[in-house]
């Protein structure tokens, strides 16, 4: 698992970050097992896709394998601090690869996974969450607005400079998801609401 930053300064690999100065490990959760996804950000930004494995002691196991997101975000000198995280349970034999990964400072996190479009999109920035063995998720925060899963043939995602503007794109067109308004449209077409999965606060 290879990426390259923007301006060709930092190099991610083998679970490090890499420039002509320093060498960094990434962020990972508890039993972390493996990345699968792996994408500099337009901001400078890296964000990363993994899986972790199931913790077990004689008497049993005590956690679950899980999926997750993350974006690590570079600070002064050659520290990185995480600014974003999502992850969940998965199956015994569940791989978690997803098909792109996008992050706003805004306070939105949007993945592709297996014909599926994900998002938590909050309602103020978290800024820098503070190194755990499982940091709380987006979805669990205290800024959570709403989160969205629709499925769709989507192969690449972008978020515009605001970070209201989260496009989707597959072999024939465009949908574009405005995250203020909870509107999407297809290419050109009429802006229609969409569907999203809100938590109680």
């Amino acid at each position: 698992m290879r990426a390259e930053s923007p301006d060709r300064s930092w190099v991610f690999e083998d679970g490090v970050l890499r420039s002509a100065d320093a060498e960094v490990p990434a962020f990972a959760i508890d039993w972390f097992e493996r990345w699968t996804f792996a994408r500099f950000l337009p901001g400078g930004e890296l964000a990363l896709g993994f899986e972790s494995g199931q913790p077990w002691s004689e008497y049993g196991s005590y956690g679950e394998r899980r999926w997750g997101v993350q974006v690590l975000a570079p600070r002064s000198g050659s520290q990185w601090v995480l600014v974003a995280i999502e992850h969940d349970a998965r199956r015994h034999d569940e791989q978690f690869v997803p098909d792109d990964v996008c992050w706003s400072p805004r306070g939105v996190l949007a993945w592709l996974y297996e014909g599926t479009l994900l998002a938590v999109v909050l309602k103020s920035p978290r800024g820098e969450i503070p190194p755990d063995d499982l940091p709380e998720p987006d979805s669990e925060s205290d800024h959570v607005a709403y989160q969205i899963e629709l499925p769709g043939r989507w192969r690449s995602l972008a978020l515009d400079r605001s970070g209201r503007l989260l496009t989707a794109t597959d072999d024939d067109g465009v949908d574009t998801f405005d995250l203020e308004r909870v509107l999407r449209r297809r290419d050109d077409g009429e802006w229609q609401p969409f569907e999203t999965w809100n938590w109680p606060q």
